[in-house]
């Protein structure tokens, strides 16, 4: 027997069975994503307004998902609702920065010890094709390309805990943390200070020194915090005196 349709949940109309709401309901959350990354990319500065129509226009798409997948970055606290006046790139405080990055250290240093202690050659392998595709970025001044390894690396340590709800939590926090944060390799001396910090990192996972790749994955993380605390307290400063975007 033919499986019915309002079993299915389909009204018996005579005409062909619409898509799923679902469907529809999903279109905002590709234009979210994109969304996430011009402003991971800086491309739109915290504190700065959204310009819908033109954002719609390049993403090629109406302003019905846009203004969905809006509402969902607002979620994560990626941006800031303006009643009245659309959204903002949200503009963290100097505070609010180190306590997520605090967090963020807690969440990878456990990570990077549960890593050490199940590591495969396969995997130890995996982190070292990243970091060398990063040292090579570093010495081409390839900022753009570091960034995004530099990101895929954190991430990959996280994954290698083997812990599904580490890995959540990190991807919700680092979602909120990752605007602007190529920002702090603005800087030369910090970038340096990074790389640097990296390759211990990874010398310590390489020896198995579960100590050691804890203590420097939460040092690593809590000056990521710092140098981003102090371009968020320049960028207030610019605003506070009208010099920089409203």
């Amino acid at each position: 027997m033919a499986r019915s349709r309002l079993v299915a949940g389909e009204a018996d109309t005579g005409e062909a069975p619409r898509r799923p709401a679902l469907r529809r309901a999903s279109l905002h959350e590709p234009v979210a994503e994109k969304l996430r990354q011009i402003i991971a990319r800086g491309d739109i500065a915290a504190g700065e307004r959204l310009n819908e129509a033109a954002i719609a226009e390049a993403f090629g798409v109406s302003r019905t998902p846009l203004r969905e997948a809006i509402k969902l970055l607002a979620a994560e606290d990626l941006l800031e609702l303006l009643p009245g006046r659309g959204a903002r790139v949200r503009l963290l405080s100097p505070e609010e920065i180190v306590d997520i990055f605090e967090v963020i250290g807690a969440l990878e240093s456990h990570a990077v010890e549960r890593c050490v202690e199940r590591l495969t050659p396969r995997a130890l392998a995996e982190i070292e094709h990243l970091h060398t595709r990063m040292v090579e970025q570093h010495a081409r001044h390839d900022m753009n390309g570091y960034f995004n390894n530099n990101q895929k690396m954190h991430a990959l340590l996280v994954r290698l805990a083997a812990s599904p709800k580490l890995e959540a939590t990190h991807a919700v926090l680092t979602k909120t943390a990752r605007f602007n944060r190529d920002a702090t390799l603005t800087s030369d001396e910090r970038w340096a200070e990074s790389m640097a910090e990296h390759e211990e990192i990874i010398a310590a996972v390489r020896s198995g020194d579960v100590g050691q790749a804890r203590a420097l994955m939460l040092d690593h993380a809590r000056r990521t915090g710092a140098a981003l605390a102090r371009i968020a307290a320049q960028r207030a400063g610019k605003l506070a005196a009208g010099t920089g975007v409203a």
